[in-house]
């Protein structure tokens, strides 16, 4: 960081990958600001290091972290966890914030980001943004601060230009390339889809995909994740609060002039 001129790291605690695209948004809207940041695995990382983030003028460490099973830390969080309980309170030189992800419905909800905000101050560092915390069962973020937009309807917008759910760039969807991973999914076609039995409200399906063309090879204990890529109730909702005909192409500008 230092040979770099960076003055903030972001870590990421992630499992399925959400804590750490955050953190790659958070990173570029640092950028924005005049702040040059670095996204870091704190697996791949010496979290000793962070005794000596005062050597680094107005430094600041930004933690973003899921918490995974039965309030567990993700698995490239989980030696970070265990640095934390050791019993110290040297991180005095430390500027730290908590950016915790979790869902409401499990009942350890953001157990993880909880405990390194708690940790951190017992640890010495200091907190200089109270911990946010996102409900992925809501759909929303709980932080401390709030923006202000306004909606911008663009009439003969550019259709290579227009976000449709792609996950990891623009019209991925449209023109999909190799390799095919959580970021970039396979869309695959449904060939077979029959019941085989039903018993009460409980349904087995039999199910087969088209891959053809995907150089995907299916192994014993793959998965296969299913995208509602168009939510009509979700929607609906949103047209309703924004009381605008979704079937336009719309963008929402912050007070500070961005989309």
């Amino acid at each position: 960081m230092k040979k770099a001129g960076k003055s903030v790291a972001i870590f990421y605690g992630s499992q399925t990958g959400t804590a750490e695209e955050f953190s790659g948004r958070l990173a570029k809207d640092a950028q924005r600001y005049g702040l040059k940041s670095l996204v870091l695995d704190p697996e791949e990382c010496d979290m000793e290091e962070l005794t000596r983030m005062g050597e680094i003028e107005n430094s600041m460490a930004i933690f973003v972290v899921a918490t995974y099973g039965e309030g567990d830390p993700t698995d490239n969080a989980q030696e970070f966890y265990e640095w934390l309980q050791n019993d110290r309170d040297d991180l005095d030189c430390l500027h730290y914030t908590v950016f915790a992800l979790g869902n409401k419905t499990y009942e350890h909800y953001n157990a993880m980001g909880r405990f390194v905000d708690k940790r951190l101050e017992e640890m010495g560092g200091k907190r200089i943004f109270e911990k946010g915390e996102g409900d992925d069962d809501a759909k929303r973020l709980s932080t401390c601060s709030e923006r202000q937009f306004e909606l911008v309807v663009h009439h003969d917008f550019p259709q290579d230009k227009i976000y449709s759910g792609e996950m990891n760039k623009l019209k991925a969807y449209v023109t999909q390339r190799p390799p095919f991973d959580a970021k970039n999914p396979f869309l695959a076609p449904v060939l077979v889809n029959r019941e085989l039995h039903r018993a009460g409200d409980r349904s087995c399906m039999h199910i087969e995909l088209d891959i053809t063309g995907s150089k995907i090879k299916y192994e014993a204990g793959d998965h296969v994740g299913v995208y509602a890529t168009n939510d009509p109730e979700l929607v609906e909702k949103l047209g309703s609060i924004l009381n605008v005909d979704l079937d336009t192409v719309i963008s929402l500008k912050n007070t500070d002039g961005e989309n």
